[in-house]
């Protein structure tokens, strides 16, 4: 039986390969070329995605970034104001 440590451990290298997995992904990497990215230094996670399911009316994905986080938003509006919110 594994520990709870062990479980967490196995639970973040699998989103870990899978976001890997996104990013090797020519359909959405294409697909995202048309968004309205911001880039983040990658803290308050919870914070930031509450925000955008709360108040961005389109699509929005996020990614790792070797400089942070990247905020995807399909919408400029919602990009610009996440922007204003967390820049």
């Amino acid at each position: 039986m594994r520990t709870p440590y062990e479980a967490r451990t196995s639970t973040l290298f699998k989103a870990m390969k899978a976001e890997n997995d996104l990013k090797a992904d020519s359909t959405l990497t294409r697909l995202l070329e048309t968004y309205h990215v911001i880039i983040l230094p990658d803290t308050d996670f919870s914070e930031k995605l509450t925000w955008c399911l709360e108040h961005a009316q389109s699509k929005f994905r996020d990614l790792s970034d070797h400089n942070g986080r990247a905020w995807y938003f399909q919408n400029e509006h919602d990009a610009t104001m996440f922007a204003m919110k967390w820049a």
